[in-house]
Protein backbone atom coordinates (compact mmCIF):
# COMPACT_ATOMS: atom_id res chain seq x y z
CA UNK A 1 0.00 0.00 0.00
CA UNK A 2 0.94 3.15 -0.98
CA UNK A 3 1.79 6.15 1.23
CA UNK A 4 -1.35 7.96 0.19
CA UNK A 5 -3.45 5.26 0.72
CA UNK A 6 -2.25 4.12 3.96
CA UNK A 7 -2.43 7.68 5.52
CA UNK A 8 -7.08 7.48 3.81
CA UNK A 9 -7.03 3.95 4.84
CA UNK A 10 -5.68 5.33 8.76
CA UNK A 11 -7.72 8.56 8.72
CA UNK A 12 -11.30 6.62 6.83
CA UNK A 13 -12.80 6.08 10.40
CA UNK A 14 -13.25 9.47 10.64
CA UNK A 15 -15.55 10.24 7.58
CA UNK A 16 -19.10 10.81 9.11
CA UNK A 17 -17.57 12.23 12.82
CA UNK A 18 -18.41 15.92 12.70
CA UNK A 19 -20.65 18.65 11.06
CA UNK A 20 -19.01 21.36 9.61
CA UNK A 21 -17.28 23.99 11.58
CA UNK A 22 -18.51 27.77 10.72
CA UNK A 23 -17.13 29.25 13.64
CA UNK A 24 -14.95 29.10 16.80
CA UNK A 25 -16.15 26.52 19.49
CA UNK A 26 -17.84 27.83 22.22
CA UNK A 27 -15.88 26.16 24.81
CA UNK A 28 -11.92 25.16 24.25
CA UNK A 29 -10.51 22.84 26.68
CA UNK A 30 -6.45 23.81 26.12
CA UNK A 31 -4.09 20.98 28.06
CA UNK A 32 -0.70 21.85 28.12
CA UNK A 33 2.40 19.38 28.58
CA UNK A 34 5.80 20.61 28.91
CA UNK A 35 8.81 18.00 27.66
CA UNK A 36 12.17 16.84 28.96
CA UNK A 37 14.76 17.13 27.36
CA UNK A 38 15.69 14.50 24.67
CA UNK A 39 12.55 12.81 24.92
CA UNK A 40 10.96 13.80 21.48
CA UNK A 41 11.45 11.09 19.24
CA UNK A 42 9.60 8.59 22.18
CA UNK A 43 7.10 10.91 22.94
CA UNK A 44 6.20 10.99 18.86
CA UNK A 45 6.14 7.47 18.78
CA UNK A 46 3.34 7.38 22.05
CA UNK A 47 2.14 10.11 20.74
CA UNK A 48 1.40 9.03 16.70
CA UNK A 49 0.25 5.32 18.31
CA UNK A 50 -2.58 6.86 20.61
CA UNK A 51 -4.23 8.90 17.39
CA UNK A 52 -3.61 5.62 15.29
CA UNK A 53 -5.67 3.38 17.89
CA UNK A 54 -8.08 6.55 18.32
CA UNK A 55 -8.92 6.25 14.79
CA UNK A 56 -8.86 2.36 14.58
CA UNK A 57 -11.48 2.39 17.55
CA UNK A 58 -13.62 5.62 16.29
CA UNK A 59 -13.03 7.39 19.40
CA UNK A 60 -15.60 9.88 20.24
CA UNK A 61 -14.28 13.26 19.96
CA UNK A 62 -11.54 15.10 17.56
CA UNK A 63 -8.76 16.97 19.46
CA UNK A 64 -5.87 18.84 17.66
CA UNK A 65 -2.17 18.30 18.54
CA UNK A 66 0.70 21.32 18.33
CA UNK A 67 4.46 21.55 19.39
CA UNK A 68 5.55 24.96 20.23
CA UNK A 69 8.71 25.88 17.65
CA UNK A 70 9.32 28.98 19.77
CA UNK A 71 10.06 29.53 23.42
CA UNK A 72 9.88 26.65 26.15
CA UNK A 73 9.30 22.73 24.29
CA UNK A 74 5.68 22.42 25.31
CA UNK A 75 3.06 19.72 23.51
CA UNK A 76 -0.41 21.89 23.50
CA UNK A 77 -3.75 20.00 22.78
CA UNK A 78 -7.32 21.38 21.96
CA UNK A 79 -10.66 19.75 22.13
CA UNK A 80 -13.47 21.68 21.04
CA UNK A 81 -17.29 22.14 22.56
CA UNK A 82 -20.05 23.72 21.39
CA UNK A 83 -22.04 23.59 24.69
CA UNK A 84 -21.39 22.03 28.50
CA UNK A 85 -23.95 19.78 27.17
CA UNK A 86 -21.73 18.36 24.33
CA UNK A 87 -18.82 18.68 27.04
CA UNK A 88 -20.92 16.23 28.92
CA UNK A 89 -21.94 14.13 26.20
CA UNK A 90 -18.53 13.28 25.47
CA UNK A 91 -17.24 12.52 28.67
CA UNK A 92 -19.82 10.16 28.86
CA UNK A 93 -19.29 8.70 25.59
CA UNK A 94 -15.56 8.51 26.04
CA UNK A 95 -16.63 6.48 29.44
CA UNK A 96 -18.68 4.10 27.45
CA UNK A 97 -15.93 3.53 25.46
CA UNK A 98 -13.90 1.58 28.08
CA UNK A 99 -11.06 0.02 25.18
CA UNK A 100 -10.64 3.45 23.51
CA UNK A 101 -10.64 5.00 27.20
CA UNK A 102 -7.74 2.53 28.43
CA UNK A 103 -5.44 2.93 25.27
CA UNK A 104 -5.21 6.68 26.31
CA UNK A 105 -4.74 5.86 30.17
CA UNK A 106 -2.33 3.69 29.10
CA UNK A 107 -0.21 5.35 26.77
CA UNK A 108 -0.67 8.54 29.09
CA UNK A 109 1.17 6.54 31.90
CA UNK A 110 3.59 5.41 29.12
CA UNK A 111 4.42 9.24 28.50
CA UNK A 112 4.57 10.47 32.13
CA UNK A 113 8.59 10.05 32.52
CA UNK A 114 8.62 12.15 29.49
CA UNK A 115 6.73 15.22 30.24
CA UNK A 116 6.21 17.33 33.59
CA UNK A 117 2.86 17.98 35.14
CA UNK A 118 0.34 18.81 32.54
CA UNK A 119 -1.73 21.72 33.01
CA UNK A 120 -5.45 21.76 31.88
CA UNK A 121 -7.59 24.41 30.83
CA UNK A 122 -11.38 25.17 30.23
CA UNK A 123 -11.92 28.55 27.93
CA UNK A 124 -15.02 30.52 27.08
CA UNK A 125 -14.68 31.72 23.59
CA UNK A 126 -15.36 35.97 23.19
CA UNK A 127 -16.12 37.08 20.00
CA UNK A 128 -16.48 40.55 21.95
CA UNK A 129 -12.91 40.53 22.35
CA UNK A 130 -12.04 39.18 18.97
CA UNK A 131 -10.62 40.41 15.97
CA UNK A 132 -9.32 39.29 12.41
CA UNK A 133 -10.15 35.90 10.48
CA UNK A 134 -11.68 33.77 13.17
CA UNK A 135 -9.58 30.54 14.06
CA UNK A 136 -11.41 27.31 12.68
CA UNK A 137 -9.89 24.54 14.88
CA UNK A 138 -8.72 22.10 12.42
CA UNK A 139 -7.74 24.64 9.84
CA UNK A 140 -4.15 26.37 9.12
CA UNK A 141 -1.12 24.25 9.15
CA UNK A 142 0.53 27.31 12.74
CA UNK A 143 -0.92 28.93 14.86
CA UNK A 144 0.63 32.15 16.60
CA UNK A 145 -0.62 31.91 20.59
CA UNK A 146 -0.62 34.85 22.92
CA UNK A 147 -1.11 34.33 26.48
CA UNK A 148 -2.25 37.53 28.68
CA UNK A 149 -4.48 38.92 31.15
CA UNK A 150 -3.91 42.11 29.48
CA UNK A 151 -6.91 44.05 28.64
CA UNK A 152 -5.45 45.55 25.87
CA UNK A 153 -6.72 44.93 22.37
CA UNK A 154 -5.44 42.22 19.66
CA UNK A 155 -5.90 40.47 16.94
CA UNK A 156 -6.77 37.14 17.22
CA UNK A 157 -9.37 34.61 18.38
CA UNK A 158 -10.14 35.34 22.08
CA UNK A 159 -10.94 32.53 25.07
CA UNK A 160 -11.06 33.40 28.29
CA UNK A 161 -10.55 31.00 31.69
CA UNK A 162 -12.18 31.72 34.61
CA UNK A 163 -9.13 33.27 36.44
CA UNK A 164 -9.16 35.95 33.61
CA UNK A 165 -6.81 34.19 31.35
CA UNK A 166 -7.05 35.33 27.44
CA UNK A 167 -5.87 33.06 24.93
CA UNK A 168 -5.40 34.77 21.92
CA UNK A 169 -5.05 32.86 18.48
CA UNK A 170 -4.04 33.40 15.00
CA UNK A 171 -3.79 30.75 12.43
CA UNK A 172 -1.96 30.78 9.37
CA UNK A 173 -1.08 28.62 6.45
CA UNK A 174 2.99 28.71 6.69
CA UNK A 175 5.77 28.76 9.05
CA UNK A 176 7.03 32.50 7.41
CA UNK A 177 3.53 34.23 8.10
CA UNK A 178 3.74 32.71 11.87
CA UNK A 179 7.17 34.03 12.26
CA UNK A 180 5.98 37.46 11.24
CA UNK A 181 2.36 37.39 13.13
CA UNK A 182 4.93 36.87 15.91
CA UNK A 183 7.12 39.30 15.76
CA UNK A 184 4.24 41.67 15.54
CA UNK A 185 2.41 40.82 19.21
CA UNK A 186 4.31 40.51 22.01
CA UNK A 187 3.99 37.32 24.55
CA UNK A 188 3.31 35.70 21.61
CA UNK A 189 4.76 31.91 20.38
CA UNK A 190 4.95 29.86 17.46
CA UNK A 191 3.22 26.37 17.56
CA UNK A 192 2.61 23.46 14.62
CA UNK A 193 0.14 21.27 14.01
CA UNK A 194 0.88 17.54 14.30
CA UNK A 195 -1.33 15.85 12.15
CA UNK A 196 0.41 12.18 13.57
CA UNK A 197 -0.42 13.45 17.09
CA UNK A 198 -4.20 14.61 16.27
CA UNK A 199 -7.68 12.73 15.64
CA UNK A 200 -9.15 14.80 12.89
CA UNK A 201 -13.03 15.50 12.04
CA UNK A 202 -13.86 14.96 8.59
CA UNK A 203 -14.04 18.90 7.96
CA UNK A 204 -10.19 19.49 8.73
CA UNK A 205 -9.36 16.96 6.60
CA UNK A 206 -11.62 18.10 3.43
CA UNK A 207 -10.15 21.88 4.00
CA UNK A 208 -6.37 20.49 3.30
CA UNK A 209 -6.33 17.05 2.96
CA UNK A 210 -2.68 17.09 1.67
CA UNK A 211 -1.29 17.85 4.84
CA UNK A 212 -3.74 15.70 7.12
CA UNK A 213 -3.14 12.62 4.47
CA UNK A 214 0.10 12.86 4.39
CA UNK A 215 1.00 13.75 7.44
CA UNK A 216 2.77 16.86 6.56
CA UNK A 217 6.40 15.35 7.32
CA UNK A 218 8.31 18.66 6.23
CA UNK A 219 7.23 19.68 9.76
CA UNK A 220 8.57 17.03 12.05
Amino acid sequence: MGKGMAAIAFFLPLVTQLAAQSQPPAILQIYREALKPGVEAEYDRIESDTARKCAELRCPHAYLGVESLTGPKEIWWFNAYDSVDERKRVADAWAKNRLAFSVLGRNSKRKARLTDKGVNVFADYRQDLSAGPPWLMGHRRYLVISVTRSTQPMNGTVFESDDGTRFFIVAVQTREEATSAAAARTESRVFAVRPLWSYPAEEWIGADPEFWLSGHPSNR
